[in-house]
């Protein structure tokens, strides 16, 4: 049984509204905050443009945010480079791809979510080694609309708890993803930052 040591705060806020507001800009992230957003995915964006980003995020009580550090330009994609975010930005964690990254967040104290492309089934299998590796606190699938079928061969008693994202743009989709083993979803689509709706779905 995998057993990721500090995922309880997200998980409980997933439980709530399971959509992640995905943001790629200021704009965009304040947008998210006044929509009453509590999880953020930092997908973009510039080292200058972070600062201000991850602090109007925290200003509001009880957010979450985590930095797609891959997709971030100005932050070396290394143990110093996440040491560094750690040190200086109040930050809950990071989303990558890369095994070293997801170990040098945890001896940081950040949460760390490892990306996973399920675009072929090799694909799905290397990805599945990486994550037993690495042990991330929680595994974000993409495309998220292949999680549902491919939940059967996903071994999910050893997996860390799962996000979907990539490729969701209506409220059915939300709700076939979350049909299946998915705990959350991570969209940039503003449509679907709507928590009064999602916790109306999450109730029915």
């Amino acid at each position: 049984m995998y057993k990721p040591a500090q995922e309880m705060p997200l998980l409980e806020k997933l439980a709530r509204n399971p959509i992640i507001a995905g943001i790629r800009d200021p704009n965009t992230a304040r947008l998210a905050i006044d929509r009453g957003m509590q999880v953020f995915f930092i997908l973009g964006g510039t080292l200058l443009e972070l600062g201000p980003m991850v602090s109007a995020i925290k200003d509001v009580p009880d957010c979450l945010v985590f930095l797609h550090i891959d997709l971030v330009s100005g932050v070396g994609k290394d143990a110093a480079g996440v040491e560094y975010l750690a040190k200086t930005m109040p930050l809950d964690g990071i989303v990558t791809t890369r095994n070293y990254l997801i170990r040098a967040a945890k001896d940081a104290g950040l949460l760390a979510v490892q990306r996973l492309f399920a675009l072929d089934s090799e694909g799905v299998k290397t990805g599945l080694t990486m994550i037993q590796s690495a042990q991330p606190d929680a595994v974000e699938i993409l495309p998220a609309l292949v999680l549902p079928h491919l939940a059967d061969r996903l071994p999910l008693d050893e997996m860390p708890p799962i996000i979907a994202g990539g490729l969701v743009e209506t409220w059915a989709d939300v709700e076939a993803v979350l049909r299946g083993p998915a705990v959350g979803i991570s969209t940039s689509r503003v449509e679907l930052w709507d928590p009064h709706r999602s916790q109306r779905r999450g109730e029915a």
